[in-house]
């Protein structure tokens, strides 16, 4: 299985800049990395900040170099997180450079946008693991959930970031219902203790 020291060794993070919140390493309980050591994946990443998470997967799922990782974000204000006001560009600078600087660029694949308008511009059935953590209104993440799971290949891994982050109103609302909405299409879920796993059918 997965071994949480490789995502922290100095030749993977000695450059990087920013934030480190829950990397790859926390999925292997639910996704086992052996059924995808030995081929390339697509990869799409919503919400994809600093760049932390994405070059975890690059180093772990998405190994084969072949792999394919899909990152959506639009860096910019948004009103319901004031707390980055004005912070956007350095943002966006601090995960160019983390990118550039990876080891893993040619594996990435930058959309700067709003999801609701790049997800749709993907075929269906084209990625092997989604993972969601962009706005964490309830809508927004439903709506990232619905417009996601199209493009998700059949036993394909959805994984929401935050359940439960701020309140059970927040994020874990607009996941509960695609769940809930979306129950004869989904074979399996678990939840950790901050995301939730959804499998297709």
């Amino acid at each position: 299985m997965f071994n949480e020291t490789r995502l922290f060794d100095e030749t993977t993070y000695s450059s990087f800049h920013g934030s480190i919140f829950t990397l790859s390493n926390a999925w292997d309980k639910f996704i086992d990395i052996d059924d995808y050591k030995d081929r390339p994946i697509n990869y799409l990443e919503i919400g994809a900040y600093h760049g932390a998470n994405a070059i975890s997967v690059a180093h772990s799922y998405g190994l084969h170099p072949d792999s394919k990782l899909h990152l959506i974000d639009p860096w910019e204000d948004y009103s319901e997180y004031p707390e980055y006001k004005g912070k956007q560009e350095e943002n966006y600078a601090k995960f160019i450079n983390n990118i550039e600087t990876s080891g893993v660029k040619n594996k990435m694949v930058v959309h700067r946008g709003h999801s609701k308008d790049k997800v749709p511009t993907f075929q269906d059935e084209y990625f092997d693991i989604i993972y969601i953590d962009g706005n964490h209104e309830p809508e927004a993440v439903l709506e990232d959930a619905v417009l996601s799971f199209r493009k998700l290949k059949h036993d394909g891994i959805m994984i929401f970031d935050d359940y439960g982050w701020g309140s059970p109103d927040l994020t874990q609302r607009g996941i509960d219902a695609f769940v809930s909405g979306y129950y004869k299409q989904i074979a399996t879920t678990a939840k950790s203790a901050s995301q939730l796993f959804a499998r297709k059918r």
